[in-house]
């Protein structure tokens, strides 16, 4: 019950014996073939393992691709409510040039009222009360035509 040892096997075992170089050749042969199947089985395996690796990343990318899309909604978003407020921003710089001009203006006149009162001649004893009530009179019905 053991191997088969036809006439095929007995010369090249004559061969492999008698001669250590055709040892030596044999065995590179069988260590080439050996080396050859191990790298063939493992770029194999490596191959297999990269294939797994980017359908891994596609997989990720795909959940980010999503992300970005939602970032990029997102960011024109902001842009938008950015520039909303930009343009209020001016819209109220340039509401706030005009009030401040209407209020020089309305500043001047009171300056000018003011240094009317204070250029004015002292008023004798007599006649302070007469004055003060003209005044006063005055500067109601003034009041009433800023109105």
């Amino acid at each position: 019950m053991g191997w088969d040892t036809g006439a095929g096997w007995n010369v090249i075992t004559k061969l492999l014996v008698g001669n250590p170089v055709n040892l030596a050749i044999a065995a590179a042969i069988i260590a080439a073939v050996a080396g050859a199947s191990g790298f063939a089985t493992g770029w194999k395996l490596n191959s297999w393992r990269l294939g797994a690796e980017v359908a891994e990343l596609r997989g990720a990318n795909t959940a980010y691709a999503g992300a970005n899309e939602r970032c990029g909604v997102n960011v024109a978003e902001v842009k938008a409510a950015v520039g909303e407020i930009v343009k209020q921003g001016e819209a109220r710089a340039a509401q706030a040039a005009k009030a401040i001009k209407k209020a020089e203006a309305a500043a001047v006149v009171h300056i000018n009222r003011a240094a009317g009162i204070i250029n004015r001649p002292p008023v004798p004893p007599e006649k302070q009360c007469d004055t003060v009530r003209d005044e006063q009179v005055e500067y109601v019905r003034e009041r009433r035509q800023e109105q």
